[in-house]
């Protein structure tokens, strides 16, 4: 089982941050509303890429690239910058 696996069902919100938050750099995450979950695809060549959470977003920190998107994946784990609180449930 991957780290977040089990953190949100589908229609369950949750918090995914891009980077650890730390002390002088402002945060970057997006909050959403989990629509699917399960190996993502590439949006144009239909390939796997890796298991994760497809969110229809309802917020996020200011400066983050997924400014103009209205849905985005969220890994279940990564191998780069892992930490415990990546992705978190915010509600039900």
């Amino acid at each position: 089982m991957l780290k977040f696996e089990n953190t949100a069902q589908i229609g369950d919100i949750i918090k995914a941050y891009d980077f650890e938050p730390m002390e002088g750099r402002p945060d970057m995450f997006m909050v959403g509303k989990v629509i699917d979950k399960g190996m993502i695809k590439h949006p144009v060549y239909d390939v796997d890429m890796y298991m994760g959470y497809t969110i229809e977003i309802t917020d996020k920190s200011k400066g983050n690239s997924y400014v103009e998107c209205e849905t985005a994946y969220v890994p279940f784990e990564v191998d780069f910058m892992e930490y415990d609180e990546r992705v978190t449930l915010v509600s039900k």
